[in-house]
């Protein structure tokens, strides 16, 4: 399962999202036999891999901020 889908949110899977719905407008029964399988499950790794992406970048960045305030702290106890 994927979250909803929108290209603004995942500009790096926009061509997956949109041979997916395209497979889901042109088959509309054979969809649910497994016809758009593999391109779900293409979206469903590049989506991960954004979300990976995205997770160890803020992880990243509230590393850098927690030591800008542990050095503000110190800086502080010091006067």
């Amino acid at each position: 399962m994927h979250p909803q889908l929108s290209e603004h949110r995942a500009p790096q899977c926009a061509e997956l999202i949109r041979k997916l719905q395209q497979c889901h407008n042109e088959n509309i029964w054979t969809k649910y036999f497994g016809e758009c399988n593999e391109a779900k499950v293409k979206l469903t790794e590049c989506l991960r891999a954004e979300r990976v992406e995205r997770t160890q970048k803020n992880l990243q960045e509230a590393r850098e901020k927690r030591a800008k305030l542990e050095q503000a702290w110190k800086e502080f106890d010091e006067s």
